[in-house]
């Protein structure tokens, strides 16, 4: 196949489309299928699976035949990093048939359905076995263990790692021999949690290559580079007990093969929205982080920065397939949906568009153009996917009609031609330029220019470079004085008026009051008493708006009010 294929599943049928114009869908399987309930392509593209409440069947992509159909309710499924094994997860059970249960995590031959192995896996956080790059090995976690299998032979593991507490483990995706696992233990009360890197099958912990310890640590994930020698332990506590996060106090470590390791520190306060290595370059790494507005930054893999985005509303890292491009989006809480897209090469932006409401987003096969989607149960209106250039320009749209829901969608994986695409932008099929969105403001105050921003926005810039940031309060307040003279200046020249040839604000002049005199009637007087102070009220509001301060709108009405009150003077002066 020359193009990449789109898969997708809606509660009616299963469909593919061909990327490429009039972008038409093709029924893979229609509503005789009933309750398909999933659909995932395997990593190099030769299968695609579904599972429905009774069965999950394997589909060869080559010519869309069933090669294996597997009984059972299955809610989890995956396919081996080479594609010649599936492996399905049920809900463990007990029977009056089965009073100790039976094996709910199965492993299959791809091309034929052949089981070549089942385990009991009674939890399903962390179900998923682990498999080396090259599927030599394959490890699983059952309870406090992990058991190593080599070769596709699953009937008896090779190796076994135990450890009290074993809460997390990691397979490096290195290349033969030189396999790593990294493991994360739960410390006892009042003892630190550690995770470690081991070198396979070297498992004692005095050859551990690193450790490190934390006292605030509950849970950890690990984020490995493309080579296998540097990796991230992510660890989190379960409550913050500072109050400074609702989700836990986060903590992000490195290490690497040769035994060095240290804690991450980053520029600006705050939880680590996303970290994501560079699938085309081992060296390079980007972490989107701190408070709102967050902060994204490329590291190398010593953690020096390289490059500063800036801030912007972002919370999410997706690298294109072969690092040259890199996007950064706001998803989830961040309901803008806004995205920006850099090219890697030279840190330059290559461009901008706004995709709220997005659940789902994947670049396809040969980086030139990327998926998003709404899908359901996630969100149940507005469900449908856009596929968009690199550049922002949206070329294709599809929304789903009434009582439709897009339950998932991916990209076919594969190696594909590149084409006009990766050098030039098509035509958009609509305007997707992201709307600048101001903060909310009160009824009394949308009539007149701000004087402040709600936040300070940072620019792009090098390390080492002043970051340019939004004009300060201050600033603002001056330039609104600034235009406000201006527009004085043209509407006093517009009458007739010359301003002095200093340029300085004319000052207009000042009115001469009569003094008080008595009338004899002690009610007349005190109402004339009133009348003046309002009027040199009026005077005053008058000077502050010829210096060029802005004026509130009750003020603004005073100064309105002015005639009605020299009318009701000469009244009482009769």
């Amino acid at each position: 196949m020359t193009n990449p294929h789109v898969a997708g599943l809606t509660n009616k049928s299963i469909f593919l489309l061909e990327f490429k114009e009039p972008y038409c869908e093709k029924t893979l399987r229609d509503e005789s299928t009933t309750n398909v309930r999933g659909i995932i392509c395997s990593p190099k593209g030769s299968y695609l699976a579904y599972r429905t409440d009774r069965k999950s069947e394997i589909v060869r992509c080559s010519d869309w035949s069933t090669t294996a159909s597997i009984d059972g309710n299955v809610k989890e499924m995956f396919f081996s990093p080479l594609d010649n094994f599936f492996m399905v997860w049920e809900m463990y059970a007990i029977t009056k048939d089965n009073p100790e249960g039976k094996p709910n995590l199965r492993v299959f031959k791809s091309d034929n359905g052949k089981l070549v192995g089942s385990f009991v896996q009674k939890n399903q956080i962390g179900w998923e076995p682990k498999w080396s790059t090259d599927e030599k090995l394959f490890a699983i976690q059952l309870n406090n263990k992990i058991q190593i299998y080599e070769d596709g032979n699953l009937e008896r593991y090779v190796h076994q790692y135990s450890a009290e507490k074993l809460k997390a483990f990691s397979l490096s995706p290195s290349p033969s021999p030189n396999y790593y696992i990294a493991v994360f233990t739960l410390g006892k009360q009042g003892q630190p949690s550690f995770w470690r890197v081991f070198k396979y099958p070297q498992f004692d912990v005095s050859q551990a290559v690193v450790t490190r310890s934390s006292f605030q640590a509950d849970k950890a994930v690990f984020h490995w580079n493309r080579r296998g020698t540097n990796v991230f332990a992510m660890t989190q506590t379960d409550v913050d007990k500072t109050g400074g996060s609702y989700y836990g106090k986060q903590t992000l470590s490195h290490g690497d093969v040769k035994g060095n390791s240290g804690i991450v520190s980053f520029s600006k306060e705050g939880p680590i929205h996303a970290i994501s290595w560079n699938p085309g370059n081992w060296n390079e790494w980007i972490a989107v982080y701190g408070h709102a507005p967050a902060k994204a930054t490329v590291f190398n893999a010593k953690c020096e920065p390289l490059f500063e985005f800036g801030t912007g509303a972002w919370n999410s890292i997706y690298f294109s397939p072969e690092g040259t491009h890199v996007l950064l989006g706001g998803f989830g809480n961040i309901a803008t949906g806004h995205i920006e897209v850099w090219d890697m090469r030279g840190y330059k932006k290559a461009g901008t568009c706004s995709a709220p409401d997005t659940t789902f987003l994947q670049w396809d096969p040969r980086g030139e153009t990327f998926l998003t989607a709404t899908t359901y149960p996630r969100l149940t209106v507005s469900n449908g996917y856009k596929i968009w250039h690199y550049t922002g320009v949206l070329m294709h749209k599809r929304s789903c009609r009434e009582k439709e829901n897009l339950l998932a969608i991916c990209w076919q994986p594969g190696s594909y031609p590149k084409t006009d695409l990766s050098k030039s932008a098509p035509k958009a099929i609509e305007d997707s330029t992201p709307k600048p969105m101001g903060a909310y403001r009160p009824p009394g105050a949308r009539s007149r220019p701000s004087n402040f921003t709600l936040h300070e926005h940072e620019k792009p810039h090098k390390p080492g470079e002043s970051p340019a940031v939004g004009p300060s309060k201050q600033a603002i307040k001056q330039k609104e004085k600034r235009e406000a003279r201006k527009v004085r200046k043209a509407e006093e020249k517009a009458k007739g008026d010359v301003s002095p040839e200093d340029g300085s604000s004319p000052v207009p002049p000042t009115t001469t009051r009569q003094p008080f005199v008595s009338t004899g009637d002690p009610e007349k007087d005190k109402k004339i008493k009133n009348i003046n102070k309002k009027l040199n009220d009026i005077d005053k509001l008058k000077q502050q708006k010829a210096a060029g301060k802005p004026l509130e709108l009750n003020q603004l009405a005073k100064i309105d009010n002015e005639q009605a009150l020299l009318q009701e003077l000469s009244q009482l002066k009769l």
